[in-house]
């Protein structure tokens, strides 16, 4: 399951997306700087909320995807297997080696997983309420060279578009008897050769006639380029944004005192 932009007219959307952009930055650096179950709880409780305030089930889908299940599920498994610091509370043993399940063991997986559901889900959101050419006109517009900027346009805007080619070209090949999704080796290689292959070929003259067109119009021989529309900071995005600076310096600037006291002698 993919998580793509959803219009909406919700508050999170009238949010700009560079007050989002601190809120994901400073949220994913403390989740791995906080070690207590509670705060990730809380925060994986908000991003579910927030998703049912958009008025989307896009995130509670993929939080119970097989995808995120069996990697949440792997994390938990390998910090109960490979820590074995902590209270044993059970024993297997094995031929080759014990397996040891210890109380510490259980909380740093409990720990890990909600981190990584943390982190997935806060990215899930900030991608469903965010429309990418508005992020990406907001980057350049606070100093992002615009030639990067437009790469990044670029690549989003073909995208579906080489989806859509590639589905028409299987299409095609299928009609023609070519089985483009079932067998072995063999197959996979005729996969590549009748499907991948018109795919490079159409890439390379849609960048051609792209370039030409770009040409064309003088791209690159100024340093900067005008825009159509101004971004507007509401109360809630320079609200949003300075709290998020506050808490990450506040957060790192903790975390250096607890390393300096640790490392420094009494």
């Amino acid at each position: 399951m993919i998580i793509k932009y959803i219009e909406g007219q919700s508050r999170l959307h009238s949010l700009n997306p560079l007050s989002k952009l601190w809120v994901v930055a400073a949220y994913s650096v403390s989740v791995f700087l906080i070690d207590n179950l509670a705060f990730q709880a809380i925060g994986l409780a908000a991003i579910v909320a927030a998703d049912c305030a958009i008025g989307s089930k896009k995130l509670r889908l993929f939080l119970f995807s097989r995808f995120v299940l069996g990697l949440a599920g792997s994390i938990l498994i390998l910090q109960v297997l490979f820590t074995s610091s902590g209270h044993l509370l059970l024993a297997v043993p094995l031929h080759w080696f014990h397996i040891a399940v210890t109380d510490l063991g259980i909380l740093k997986g409990i720990l890990m997983t909600l981190r990584f559901l943390n982190v997935i889900l806060l990215g899930g959101a900030f991608v469903a309420t965010t429309d990418p050419v508005a992020l990406v006109y907001s980057l350049m517009k606070a100093g992002v060279p615009y030639r990067y900027g437009f790469m990044v346009l670029t690549m989003m805007r073909f995208i579906p578009l080489f989806e859509a080619e590639r589905t028409i070209v299987s299409d095609a090949q299928k009609i023609r008897g070519l089985e483009v999704d079932k067998g072995g080796i063999r197959k996979l290689l005729l996969s590549i050769r009748y499907t991948i292959l018109p795919l490079v070929i159409s890439a390379l003259g849609k960048s051609e006639i792209l370039a030409l067109s770009m040409e064309g119009r003088a791209f690159g021989c100024r340093r900067t380029r005008t825009f159509l529309t101004t971004d507007r900071y509401s109360f809630a995005d320079r609200a949003l944004i300075t709290a998020s600076i506050a808490a990450l310096v506040l957060l790192l600037a903790f975390c250096i005192l607890g390393w300096l006291r640790l490392r420094l002698p009494n």
